[in-house]
């Protein structure tokens, strides 16, 4: 797809490194790729300069670092004026939320795609956290369909007992369903064109739903079955696109889309228009005039 011109401003750009923080040794970094390019791409579009970068200082430039919750492990530490972009899930029983991480966002401005996340970070004493929800870009629309759909059933991401659960019925039942762990970019994506359905199922009981994953999967034309969602007002708005169900049903659910084709389409067009209807221009436009208002003051 072509990129259309960037728009201006009359004010300067400002400078920004999109920043994957991992080390390219670390191959689960790839997690962050998708959200990364679309705000790196919207900065652009919106008239910024920007750069999509594995360094995090690049003189002259300010970073919105990903992969915030892995820095230690590598001893690396940011600059003081970088935006961290949380993407993990703030929940009691994830093995991230710990106290250095903590005290990392007490200390800088954090951006985050989820409400609820925002919540338990202010309850934690992050006070500077800012709602900066997962949008869209146009050139993110890239897995061209695949000439068979050969797989009924779909799940890739972390794997344990209560995502694989699911799985294994179907499996039971005959169905074609599979289960990756470790695969990302090309290789993940030609795997989702292949699928009839894309299942998403909460790794942990807190159930904030997973759009870091469902955004890509609706705005490439993919049909999602979803356990639902903790928080109803986050997830209505993808209901149309989404066939949202309880845990215990996921399989009855997999089965009746499986047979009925028309309605997956219906859906996946749903999905589509849902995702163009949230420009991450539109996000990002907001995020970085805070960011403005805070250096010149007011």
């Amino acid at each position: 797809m072509p990129n259309p011109p960037l728009p201006r401003s009359d004010d300067p750009p400002a400078r920004f490194a999109v920043t994957i923080a991992p080390p390219p040794s670390y191959q689960h970094r790839e997690a962050f790729r998708e959200v990364a390019e679309t705000v790196d791409i919207a900065l652009r579009r919106l008239g910024h300069d920007s750069v999509l970068t594995d360094e995090l200082r690049v003189p002259g430039r300010r970073p919105i670092v990903f992969g915030s919750n892995t820095l230690s492990w590598w001893g690396l530490e940011v600059p003081d004026d970088a935006v961290l972009f949380n993407l993990e899930q703030i929940a009691p029983e994830s093995e991230w939320v710990t106290e250095e991480l903590l005290s990392l966002f007490r200390r800088h401005i954090v951006w985050d795609y989820s409400l609820r996340n925002i919540a338990a970070l202010r309850e934690l004493g992050v006070p500077d956290v800012r709602h900066v929800p997962i949008g869209h870009v146009p050139e993110l629309e890239r897995i061209p369909p695949a000439v068979e759909r050969d797989i009924d059933v779909l799940v890739v991401g972390s794997l344990n007992e209560r995502r694989l659960a699911p799985i294994e019925r179907l499996r039971g039942l005959g169905v074609n369903a599979q289960a990756h762990f470790g695969l990302y970019g090309p290789a993940r994506d030609a795997l989702y064109a292949r699928a009839e359905i894309i299942l998403n199922t909460h790794y942990y009981d807190t159930k904030i739903f997973e759009i870091v994953r469902v955004s890509y999967l609706l705005a490439n034309g993919l049909f999602v079955v979803s356990e639902d969602c903790a928080d109803a007002e986050e997830a209505a708005p993808f209901a149309p696109a989404v066939a949202f169900t309880g845990y215990d049903r996921v399989v009855e659910t997999c089965l009746h889309y499986l047979d009925s084709p028309a309605e997956r389409a219906a859906r996946i067009e749903a999905g589509r228009e849902i995702m163009r209807d949230r420009p991450a221009t539109g996000y990002l436009a907001a995020a970085v005039a805070d960011l403005e208002r805070r250096v010149v003051g007011p």
